[in-house]
């Protein structure tokens, strides 16, 4: 987990095949942004990721994401799809409304993206944005890591014809050409998907596969459009979370208990302190909110980031006796509970000093600290 990312700014990260790196931001309004990770040197090619606040994966690119996203939290994370090294960051303001690029081009997906050592994907390579004059035949030069996975069942489809002249050489060594052409005057004049096949994971990593397509007008001329690569995701069957252990202490009368919230503000764990106000949490590594309650005291919230593998440990904190109907400030009403409630023992948040009666002792402990409002502020 990286530091919180500015417009325009430039951040320099490392990522290699066992480390890869999380970027946090904020949305307060609706906003069309672009996102580079360009490589600081040879032999990285960087993919970048767009998570919401829940991990969910929104998008993803290589080399450069654009997205347009609501107000809230997100993330962008980096990994390699090639190599590893340094790379320079960048988040910029991107104008949305331009018009989409009318450029012939060719388009390469994975469906699913992301699968398990063994499981198979079906890679789909497109024509886009097809001239009116239409393609009378294309040429497909496709290339991935055989290391990575294994290519299969080529069938190309009918956008040149339904009975089209095809001719395909490999896969051998890493790569593989699709031919086609339409025939009887047939031509592509529609944009579609050309051919597929199937990718099967064959070991854990990221598989870029790429397949640059050359087109043919009927002019005796092949020209070369502009393609988009997909990324192949392969996993183990085993996750491995890499967990992170806060640990501090909590100073009240009472019986204390810790949180940790998560960026979307939802519960992540929490556990009671002991008699001494210790506690220690092991949750993943990442950002949370740190909460310490206790019955009629005023809360405690502070932030923390944690490493994976490693202990973190939150400033010692004092919780403020006397916030009995629990609404951030110490005040008259509180007060009025310990009288209505006197000599009594309920409501229990009203026994500050946790001896078993409310009395002038606990209003005692409410008066040292009246009119001060909560949380009290961890850090």
């Amino acid at each position: 987990m990286r530091d919180p990312t500015y417009w325009d700014a430039t951040y320099t990260g490392y990522v290699d095949a066992s480390r890869y790196e999380k970027w946090p931001f904020v949305f307060t309004e609706a906003e069309d942004f672009s996102v580079t990770a360009a490589p600081n040197g040879d032999g990285l090619t960087t993919l970048i990721i767009l998570l919401d606040a829940g991990e969910n994966e929104l998008a993803r690119g290589t080399g450069t994401l654009t997205s347009s996203q609501p107000p809230g939290n997100y993330y962008v994370q980096v990994q390699p799809e090639t190599g590893g090294g340094f790379y320079d960051l960048t988040i910029r303001r991107v104008d949305m409304t331009e018009p989409p690029t009318t450029d012939p081009s060719s388009t390469t997906t994975a469906e699913p993206a992301s699968l398990k050592v063994g499981e198979t994907s079906i890679v789909s390579v497109s024509l886009d944005n097809i001239p009116a004059e239409g393609y009378t035949s294309a040429e497909f030069t496709c290339t991935y890591d055989m290391s990575l996975v294994e290519v299969g069942n080529i069938v190309v489809t009918d956008l040149f014809g339904a009975d089209s002249a095809t001719a395909i050489n490999g896969p051998a060594e890493g790569s593989f050409i699709v031919a086609v052409a339409g025939i009887n005057g047939n031509k592509a004049t529609a944009d579609g998907v050309a051919f597929t096949f199937s990718a099967k994971g064959l070991q854990v990593g990221t598989a870029a596969i790429a397949c640059v397509a050359r087109v043919s007008t009927g002019d005796n001329i092949l020209t070369e459009v502009e393609s988009t690569s997909a990324s192949l995701v392969i996993t183990d069957d085993v996750i491995v979370v890499e967990d992170s252990t806060l640990t501090g202490q909590v100073f009240a009368g009472k019986a204390v208990t810790v949180s940790l919230y998560d960026a979307a503000d939802t519960l992540v764990k929490s556990a009671a302190a002991d008699v001494d106000g210790n506690f220690s949490l092991t949750v993943p590594a990442g950002t949370y909110t740190v909460v310490a309650t206790a019955s009629g005291f005023l809360g405690a919230e502070g932030s923390a980031t944690l490493t994976a593998n490693e202990t973190s440990t939150m400033p010692a904190v004092t919780l403020l006796a006397g916030d009995i109907d629990g609404n951030d400030v110490i005040d008259q009403f509180d007060a009025m509970t310990i009288g209505m409630s006197y000599n009594g023992t309920d409501p229990a948040a009203a026994d500050l000093n946790n001896d078993g009666i409310i009395n002038v002792l606990d209003l005692e402990l409410l008066a040292a600290n009246y009119r001060l409002t909560g949380p009290v502020v961890w850090q």
